[in-house]
């Protein structure tokens, strides 16, 4: 069994339990009911007053089917709970999975497939592994309990039953492979839409500046085309299974419905029984049809589990960087493809230092941050943090001790003090204190809830200036050793840069490092030390 599978199953193991206990019980119920048609022939054979027999049979029997549906009813509410909780799971193990994920893993990625992942796949991962738990079980106990009916009305029509059930039981066997294809063929279609889907409706604007708005429905018509054709091969290939299933599941009931009347015409059994064995024979063989459909969509549902099994890395036990006072660079080369981009760096920054890279576009200035965060990994020489190297140090320890401003701010939709802290515990006074350092009290006054009104999404409500000190709050309100800005002042007015970045300069006990392409004169007579990349 795949090991997150039984994860799941294990975890909602009591909403399981309780839900295939009523699904048994439904279908013992739906089963006793299709049994007890016969009453009505044993009313009408009786001697006495036959319709005074027959009024009371058919209370009892509405009685009989009300209760099984009533029993079917409560199955339907538990399986719509247990639904939510395991694909609730599933999509949190889905998340660890991206989580997991390194950067240069997580770039090659395109977000429209990863949010794919926590939708489509989600959903297909629930209906073609779990769900068939469910109405697998209930197929199950339904032809478990008609096949004993039959054998109770004719031993030998129970025995014609089983005969038939070897047969349909091969069938899993013959088209699971088809549908395992087809199902991972219809998740990387659906991946590919909505990375399409996402894409066209981020550049929208582009085409309307064009007047080329017909291209927007183009793309996502294209886009639309792909998918619902590996949909729909999906579907067909699911959909031929369920017509040969139930084609041998009517040709099925027709020979026993045939038995049922030779029998009876034998003296075998009683003529009632043919009404209860049409009823039985369609639930026997509707059951093995379902059951057998539940076992094929489990085993196809391997190929969708496959992309996120996460390997075991066991405990981590490299090195903790702690207290952070040097960062030393050594031999630093690094190379997209064939172009190289840095060559045989050395350099060094001192504890509690104000430094600044300096470079033009495309100079390598990002690249060598990427690297000191440990975000590229192929580069030659080495990276020291105090006397430990990169490669010996648990990553997760550097991030709480530096941290990094983007030039390319990303806003939740959240509130502002969901942005600032990132759902950390911290208190108005920390809030209020970084907010001035940030030059963001105004901004907090001027919103409808201050600090609690929702950012829309990545701070389409807010400037770039805003964004980009809001980013700035998030990282100095961690408290780090270190702090590096790219780029990270450069849509704010010349005034508000110089003030940030002048209280930056003030904060003794924080190492900071700005990464800029015009380095301002104010800002450059308080640094300790400038580099200077591509000369």
């Amino acid at each position: 069994m795949i090991k997150p599978y039984a994860k799941i199953l294990k975890k909602n193991w009591k909403i399981i339990i309780m839900t295939t206990f009523l699904t048994v019980l439904s279908s013992l119920f739906m089963v006793f009911a299709g049994f007890s048609l016969s009453f009505f022939f044993t009313a009408y054979e009786q001697q006495g007053d036959k319709i005074k027999a027959l009024g009371l049979t058919f209370l009892i029997e509405l009685m009989i089917w009300l209760t099984a549906m009533g029993m079917y009813h409560l199955s339907l509410i538990a399986k719509c709970t247990a639904k939510k909780l395991i694909r609730h799971d599933i999509r949190v193990y889905v998340s660890n999975k991206i989580n997991s994920m390194s950067y240069l893993e997580q770039q090659a990625k395109d977000c429209g497939n990863l949010v794919s992942w926590l939708t489509n796949d989600v959903e297909q991962i629930y209906s073609q592994a779990f769900e068939p738990v469910f109405f697998g079980t209930e197929a199950l106990s339904s032809f478990i309990f008609s096949l004993a009916a039959l054998f109770i009305l004719s031993p030998y029509i129970g025995i014609t039953a089983i005969i038939l059930l070897g047969i349909v039981s091969v069938l899993p066997h013959l088209v699971g492979k088809r549908l395992a294809k087809a199902g991972a063929q219809r998740s990387s279609a659906m991946e590919r839409s909505i990375e399409q889907y996402k894409d066209t409706v981020m550049g929208s604007s582009v085409f309307l500046l064009s007047n080329l708005r017909s291209q927007f429905a183009k793309r996502i018509a294209a886009a639309s085309k792909e998918a619902e054709h590996k949909d729909c091969v999906f579907n067909k290939t699911n959909t031929g299974i369920q017509t040969m299933i139930r084609t041998f599941s009517l040709v099925g009931q027709i020979i026993l419905l045939f038995l049922s009347f030779l029998t009876a015409a034998v003296g075998v059994c009683v003529p009632g029984a043919v009404l209860s064995v049409a009823n039985l024979s369609g639930s026997f063989f509707n059951g093995v049809g379902d059951f057998t459909q539940a076992v094929t969509q489990v085993k196809a549902s391997k190929s969708l589990w496959d992309k996120f099994i996460q390997k075991d890395i066991g405990l981590d036990e490299r090195k903790t960087v702690k207290d952070l006072k040097n960062i030393r660079m050594s031999c630093i080369s690094f190379s997209y493809g064939e172009s190289p981009i840095l060559e045989n760096v050395n350099y060094k920054f001192d504890e509690n230092g104000k430094y600044a890279i300096i470079g033009q576009s495309g100079s390598g200035k990002s690249t060598l941050i990427k690297i000191l965060l440990g975000l590229l990994t192929n580069y030659s020489g080495h990276v020291f943090y105090d006397e430990l190297e990169q490669k010996e140090i648990s990553l997760n320890s550097l991030y709480d001790e530096i941290s990094y401003v983007d030039q390319q701010v990303y806003l939740f939709q959240d509130t502002l003090r969901y942005n600032i802290t990132l759902g950390q515990v911290y208190s108005d006074a920390e809030i209020e204190r970084i907010l001035q350092k940030c030059c963001l009290t105004e901004l907090a006054a001027s919103l409808p809830q201050g600090i609690d009104t929702i950012i829309t999404e990545n701070g389409k409500n807010l400037s770039g200036g805003q964004r980009q000190r809001i980013a700035l709050a998030r990282s100095l309100i961690r408290s780090v050793k270190w702090i590096i800005l790219d780029e990270s002042t450069s849509a704010l007015d010349k005034e508000t840069a110089a003030q940030i970045e002048s209280n930056l300069l003030k904060q003794d006990d924080l190492g900071v490092i700005f990464i800029t392409h015009h380095l301002r004169e104010e800002t450059k007579s308080q640094l300790s030390d400038l580099y200077t990349i591509g000369t």
